[in-house]
């Protein structure tokens, strides 16, 4: 079972303000947004769907699976990883960052992170 408690090392980077990790379909298996007082559901469900539409088009153009996106917003970064279509569970994870942020730091942790949670659910 996961809980909150997957993004401890997330929590200490410079500039977190949340994370998420859905299974492929959209379904929200543990969220972290204490620091960005938003629904990180409606969120995730938005993220996940961009995830799905970048899966079908890299396939589309034979680029090979559809890995990570990191969208620069005027205030944040968005970080998205995917744990890989033929992997044991796919997952798809993002953590949220303020601009000025760890962003580098954040993306090794965020794979670590995914890493732990498939091994959890598998």
């Amino acid at each position: 079972m996961m809980d909150e408690s997957i993004f401890e090392g997330m929590k200490g980077i410079n500039g977190y303000l949340g994370a998420a990790i859905s299974n492929f379909t959209g379904e929200l298996l543990v969220s972290d947004a204490s620091k960005l007082g938003a629904n990180i559901k409606e969120a995730s469900l938005t993220f996940n769907e961009s995830f799905r539409a970048l899966h079908t088009i890299s396939k589309k153009l034979n680029l090979g699976n559809a890995l990570s996106i990191e969208n620069e917003m005027e205030k944040a970064t968005v970080i998205m990883i995917c744990s890989g279509e033929d992997a044991r569970m796919h997952l798809h994870a993002f953590a949220i960052f303020k601009k000025d942020g760890s962003v580098a730091l954040a993306k090794m942790e965020l794979k670590k992170i995914l890493d732990n949670a498939v091994e959890s659910l598998s």
